[in-house]
C-alpha cells in the first residue's frame, strides 16, 4: 500500500453543462441553510462565517432581529468557540470596536472516498476547506481484511491530525459500486472484485465517532441541488456516470432517501441480449463488459491504459483521441444511449447529467448529444435537457460532508443556547 498525507488548501468546485462554469470558495451556505431548516442563530453564524456581518449591529440589520437577541446569540456562539471577538482600535477616540470572526475549524467531518484504486480521506471544516487529506493505494487483489485495515488506519491518522480545539462530528463513507446504506455494507466494487459484503461498522476508527454511509453519486446529486440558485418544484435530475464503472441516481436526493438506498442505480450490470462476456461482478453479459472503462480502456488506449489510473487521468488521455473512429467506442456509445433513453422513459427527468472521462472528449460529447437528441421519449413528449458534469471529486466531498456538518453545528449551538437562560429567553 502506498500512502500520501498532507494538509490541503481551500478548494473550488466547478461543473459544466452548457452554462457558465460555477466556482465557489466554500459551499453555498444559503442553500445548505435553507435545506436544513435551521434557526436564526445558525443563520447568524453563517453570516459571520461568510463575511456578510462582522459586528452585532450588522447582524441585527441583516437578520432583522433585536440587538438583545443578537447579543444572546453571539454570547452562545462565543461560549461554543464557534465565534471569537476581536478588539479593534477606533480611528479616533472612543471605545474599542468589537469585530466578530468565525472559527470554521471548530467542527469537522471526515469523508472517505474512492479515487481509482486508492482510498482518500479528507477532513473538511465548516468552510468547506480540507484540514487534512491522505490517500492510500490498494491493489485490485485486495480483500475484505485488507480494506478493513486500510480504512481503520486512514481514519486513525486523520483523527490524530486534528487540532485539540476541533470536534469531529462524523465519518462519512462516500462509496462507489454496490452499497447498502441502510445496513452500512459495501457489497461490491469493480476496482476491488475481492471486496464482498464488507461491514463498514467494523471499519470505523475511532469507534465512538458517528458513521454515515452514502453512495458517491447520491452525494454529488445532493450537492448539485443545493448549489443551484433557482430550483423549480418540478426539477428532477437523472445523473448517469459513464466511467470505470457505470451507475446512476435520480433525485432530488433527501437524507431519508439516501439512508434507505440499497444499491439503487446499478445500471452497469443490466443484462444485454446476446452478450456473453464475463463481468467483474461474476455475471455474464453486463452493460459494463462493452461500455465501462475497465473493459474498453485497454482496447482504446493500449499500453497507456493503467487499471489503477484515476478517471481524471483517463480523461486527459482520452481528450485528444478520435474516439468515434473506434468501433469499440461506437458500440459502447450505442449501448449507453439505449440505457439512458430507457431510464428517461422510466423516471421522466427534467434534466439529464452525464459524468465520466469519456464525455471529456469533445467529439464523444457531441456524438452523445446527437444520438440522444435523435431519440424520442414517448408520444410527442420532448427529450430532457442534457448536461455534463466535469471530472473531479469536489461535489462528492461537499454533498457527503455538509449535511453532517450542518447537523453538528445545529446540535452544538442548541446545547450552547440551552446552557444560558438569557439565550433561551431571546429565542
Amino acid at each position: 500500500m502506498r500512502s500520501n498525507a498532507h494538509v490541503s488548501k481551500p478548494y473550488t468546485s466547478s461543473t459544466d453543462g452548457g452554462a457558465p462554469v460555477q466556482t465557489a470558495d466554500m459551499p453555498a451556505w444559503s442553500a445548505w441553510l435553507d435545506d436544513a431548516g435551521v434557526d436564526g442563530m445558525v443563520r447568524a453564524f453563517a453570516a459571520i462565517l461568510t463575511g456578510e456581518a462582522r459586528s452585532r449591529s450588522e447582524l441585527s440589520s441583516l437578520l432583522k432581529v433585536r440587538s438583545t437577541t443578537v447579543s444572546a446569540w453571539v454570547a452562545a456562539m462565543v461560549r461554543a468557540q464557534l465565534v471569537v471577538e476581536l478588539q479593534r482600535k477606533p480611528g479616533g477616540r472612543g471605545r474599542p470596536l468589537v469585530e466578530l470572526a468565525a472559527n470554521p475549524d471548530r467542527l469537522a467531518a471526515s469523508v472517505l472516498m474512492v479515487h481509482s484504486q486508492s482510498l482518500h480521506i479528507a477532513t473538511v471544516n465548516l468552510q468547506g476547506q480540507r484540514l487534512w487529506h491522505e490517500s492510500v493505494a490498494l491493489p485490485s487483489s485486495a480483500g475484505n481484511a485488507d480494506m478493513r485495515r486500510a480504512l481503520r488506519a486512514l481514519q486513525s491518522r486523520a483523527a490524530a491530525a486534528l487540532s485539540a480545539d476541533t470536534q469531529l462530528v462524523g465519518v462519512i463513507y462516500s462509496l462507489s459500486g454496490l452499497v447498502s446504506t441502510a445496513n452500512a455494507r459495501w457489497l461490491f466494487a469493480s476496482r476491488w472484485p475481492g471486496i464482498k459484503n464488507l461491514s463498514l461498522r467494523d471499519c470505523t476508527s475511532p469507534a465512538q465517532t458517528a458513521m454515515h454511509v452514502v453512495r458517491n453519486m447520491d452525494a454529488q446529486l445532493q450537492a448539485r441541488y443545493l448549489r443551484k440558485e433557482q430550483v423549480g418544484e418540478d426539477r428532477r435530475t437523472l445523473l448517469l456516470h459513464w466511467g470505470y464503472g457505470i451507475g446512476m441516481t435520480f433525485g432530488p436526493v433527501t437524507d431519508t432517501a439516501a439512508r434507505s438506498t440499497n444499491g439503487f442505480g446499478e445500471v452497469g450490470h443490466w443484462q444485454l441480449p446476446g452478450q456473453r462476456l464475463t463481468c467483474r461482478c461474476g455475471r455474464v453479459g453486463c452493460l459494463e463488459t462493452v461500455a465501462a472503462l475497465w473493459a474498453i480502456g485497454p482496447r482504446l488506449l493500449g499500453r497507456r491504459f493503467d487499471d489503477a489510473m484515476d478517471e481524471v487521468q483517463a480523461a486527459e488521455l482520452l481528450q485528444g483521441m478520435a474516439l468515434t473512429n473506434h468501433a469499440v467506442f461506437e458500440r459502447a456509445l450505442q449501448e449507453v444511449v439505449r440505457v439512458l433513453v430507457n431510464l428517461c422513459r422510466l423516471f421522466f427527468p427534467t434534466e439529464v447529467v452525464v459524468s465520466g472521462p469519456f464525455i471529456e472528449n469533445a467529439q464523444a460529447w457531441a456524438a452523445l448529444n446527437q444520438a440522444f437528441a435523435a431519440q424520442d421519449l414517448l408520444v410527442d413528449l420532448p427529450m430532457p435537457r442534457l448536461e455534463r458534469q466535469r471530472a473531479g471529486h469536489k461535489l462528492e466531498q461537499e454533498g457527503a460532508a455538509m449535511p453532517v456538518l450542518m447537523n453538528g453545528l445545529n446540535d452544538m449551538l442548541l446545547r450552547a443556547a440551552q446552557a444560558d437562560a438569557s439565550v433561551r429567553a431571546a429565542r
